[in-house]
């Protein structure tokens, strides 16, 4: 293979996080941090409320191709407590922050990232994030090693959550190659989806050696593997 770029997902990709995948069971205490943060007291009748606008935008439990703002929801969840908008910037902080406090990069993943870099290959990244998470608080999970990327696009950058193709055409776009010249490493089925719907050359990192089968073209047990394919 003549690979010139390297890209991945984040989220259990390079980066480790310890919350489930679906946030649901975490909503209250989550929202109760909102609460302590914005100086108001939640009741339950608000938590309720404050979880069904969640809920809407869960993409676990309402998968959605086109993505949406953080302003959006949590202009959404402030109308449904009658707080003022004002609250807004202190709300998406504190949930966000209640999430993400357990983010750790994987331990091979600078070690890999320095490796292709010294392969002259370039490196991007496309990743989906979690209720419209602004880019100041999502890229924060990769600060220790945000250098080492030629490029790097969210969801909200691109518009669109993955399997689309609009966030793989960006990246290809930006390196200036063709689809079988870029190798995405991803740890979900939508990752290699959308690779394959492009002739992008799939690979899905599976550290739980479950072997599953979801059309990837090469499959990884950890992040220092990728070495073998450029």
């Amino acid at each position: 293979m003549n690979i010139k770029a390297v890209s991945f997902d984040i989220g259990g990709t390079l980066v480790r996080y310890n919350n489930p995948l679906n946030w649901k069971s975490l909503y209250e205490p989550a929202l109760m941090r909102v609460s302590e943060q914005c100086g108001f007291t939640m009741s339950a009748a608000d938590i309720k409320a404050a979880s069904a606008v969640l809920s809407k935008y869960n993409t676990r439990e309402n998968p959605r191709e086109k993505e949406v703002t953080s302003g959006i929801i949590f202009t959404e969840i402030l109308d449904a407590l009658n707080l003022p908008h004002d609250n807004l910037d202190i709300a998406r902080k504190a949930f966000y922050g209640f999430f993400q406090s357990d983010a750790v990069c994987y331990d091979d993943a600078e070690d890999t990232l320095r490796f292709i870099r010294t392969c002259g290959k370039q490196i991007g990244a496309l990743t989906d994030v979690a209720y419209g998470m602004d880019n100041k608080f999502s890229l924060r999970d990769i600060a220790a090693i945000h250098h080492y990327f030629d490029i790097v696009l969210t969801s909200v950058d691109v518009g669109f959550r993955k399997p689309h193709a609009a966030g793989f055409l960006k990246l290809l776009s930006a390196f200036d190659i063709s689809p079988a010249e870029m190798i995405f490493i991803g740890d979900e089925h939508k990752d290699i989806e959308g690779a394959n719907a492009l002739g992008i050359v799939s690979v899905l990192i599976d550290r739980s050696d479950a072997s599953p089968d979801l059309g990837q073209r090469y499959t990884i047990r950890r992040l220092a593997d990728i070495r073998n394919l450029i």
